[in-house]
């Protein structure tokens, strides 16, 4: 494809807005996420010994090897990567778009790069954009009837997050819209063969290390209060503003839209296996969710197909409103936690509340971007103080990181390591009884005795240890 080309200009401009958007938020070290700071982490293992290591199981092993290829180069290499997969992801949207006649394909596009979790999740090291932009590629090259470039990217999409393979069954429903069974039977094998053949040489690493124990997934964690699953997978995902704009969309869909007057936003009629694949994509996204509800991040996938299926049933008007709200969204009325480790900063014109027992806050001049930021930035700070006071241990310690770890190891691989610390992400029972017999003083960062005790279903952290 030409960019540059008069008839793909407007792609090549959407491109460049996406990427250049992203810009200013790339260079606040790997990220918020737990993850993303274990992704570097397990890069620079690999690099070092020459043999993969998944940052978790069961393993994101297309991003992760080309970070382990890239080690070395930064944290603002590792996200810009991220960026530039968002902004392929939007190109392919649009192109999606354009393929079914859409009216609006370029806002909508725009407004899908907009949505604050995708926004946010493309400035740092995560594999959720990667993800969307496989996933994307995929679906455009299924409308094209190209259905083994169909199952090369659907194959590198389910390398980058293994989830991905519950599109199979909505692409299965595109591909058989033709009374011909015989040559949808085909077209589907030949889709479904490649992109097993991808994931099974992407994966092959993992398979020969671990064999099939590498197919699982932790859930460290208790289930969360259901406040919390609700609020990540709304405002968490949408923002507070495109979560009221998508309500108040919905009633007008339930209450006024006319059925006669459904896909008006689609030049020609719209094959409604289209928008029953779009439902099936959100209906098994949200049923994986559900199962383990940690991150808005999960929802990523869904975004694409959730902005087609609003085009479906409104007016030019309204899809314009609730396209404009999704990009307003990301840059006012954050509401966020005021943690003052993990927290985000916030203007005096915020208001503070509590929900679950975590205060937060809700500032209407400062939007989810900003204070993904500030979080990102003041976790760093405190990941520095912790450093610089492991630094001046003299005696053999301890210390349960949790979710800390994994940025305190980046931060240190340039360092002098204090030799008589031990940094522990969890430690179970025996381990903690055996530092002890040792002679260590065990300590823990801020809640960490919490979910060390919940990550091995157990009461003995605070009997053996002390805050760090």
């Amino acid at each position: 494809m030409d960019f540059f080309n008069k008839k793909y200009l407007p792609f090549s401009t959407l491109f460049f807005i996406v990427f250049i958007s992203r810009i200013p938020f790339v260079s606040a070290g790997y990220g918020i996420e737990e993850d993303s700071w274990g992704i570097a982490l397990a890069a620079f293992h690999t690099k070092m010994s020459g043999v993969y290591e998944p940052s978790r199981f069961p393993g994101h092993p297309v991003q992760e090897l080309v970070y382990s290829a890239l080690w070395g180069l930064g944290p603002i290499v590792f996200n810009a990567l991220s960026a530039f997969f968002s902004s392929v992801a939007t190109v392919f949207f649009a192109l999606i778009l354009k393929e079914l006649n859409f009216r609006h394909f370029f806002l909508a596009a725009i407004s899908f790069a907009f949505i604050p979790v995708y926004y946010i999740s493309s400035t740092y090291t995560i594999d959720f954009v990667w993800t969307s932009a496989f996933i994307l590629i995929s679906f455009y090259f299924l409308l094209k009837n190209n259905v083994l470039l169909v199952g090369l990217f659907l194959g590198l999409a389910i390398g980058c997050r293994i989830t991905s393979g519950a599109m199979i069954l909505p692409f299965m429903i595109i591909i058989w819209q033709r009374g011909n069974f015989k040559k949808n039977a085909f077209s589907f094998l030949k889709m479904f063969a490649a992109s097993m053949l991808v994931v099974f040489l992407v994966f092959l690493p993992l398979m020969i290390q671990f064999g099939t124990s590498f197919f699982m997934y932790y859930d460290q964690f208790p289930y969360p209060p259901l406040a919390k699953v609700g609020y990540k997978m709304s405002i968490g995902v949408f923002g507070l503003i495109g979560l009221l704009a998508i309500v108040t969309c919905t009633l007008w869909i339930i209450f006024v839209k006319k059925k006669e007057t459904y896909g008006a936003l689609f030049n020609s009629n719209i094959n409604k296996k289209i928008i029953v694949a779009c439902y099936m994509v959100v209906l098994l996204f949200l049923i994986s969710y559900f199962r383990l509800p940690q991150k808005s991040g999960y929802m990523i996938s869904v975004l694409p197909f959730v902005i087609i299926i609003f085009g479906y049933y409104l007016n030019s008007k309204l899809f314009q409103f609730l396209s404009f709200a999704f990009i307003v969204s990301s840059f006012v009325c954050s509401i966020n936690l005021t943690d003052k480790l993990r927290g985000a900063s916030y203007s005096r014109y915020a208001i503070t509340f509590k929900v679950s027992g975590q205060e937060l806050f809700f500032d209407p001049v400062s939007g989810p971007i900003f204070s993904d930021v500030s979080k990102r930035k003041q976790k760093a700070k405190y990941t520095g103080e912790v450093i610089q006071k492991m630094d001046s241990i003299s005696f053999k310690t301890v210390v349960i990181a949790g979710w800390w770890y994994n940025e305190l190891m980046v931060t240190m691989i340039p360092l002098k390591k204090n030799e008589h610390v031990i940094l522990e992400p969890y430690i179970n029972a025996e381990k903690i009884k055996k530092y002890s017999s040792q002679g260590y003083s065990i300590k823990y960062l801020p809640e960490q005795n919490t979910y060390n005790d919940e990550m091995f279903k157990m009461d003995i952290t605070n009997s053996y240890s002390t805050k760090f």
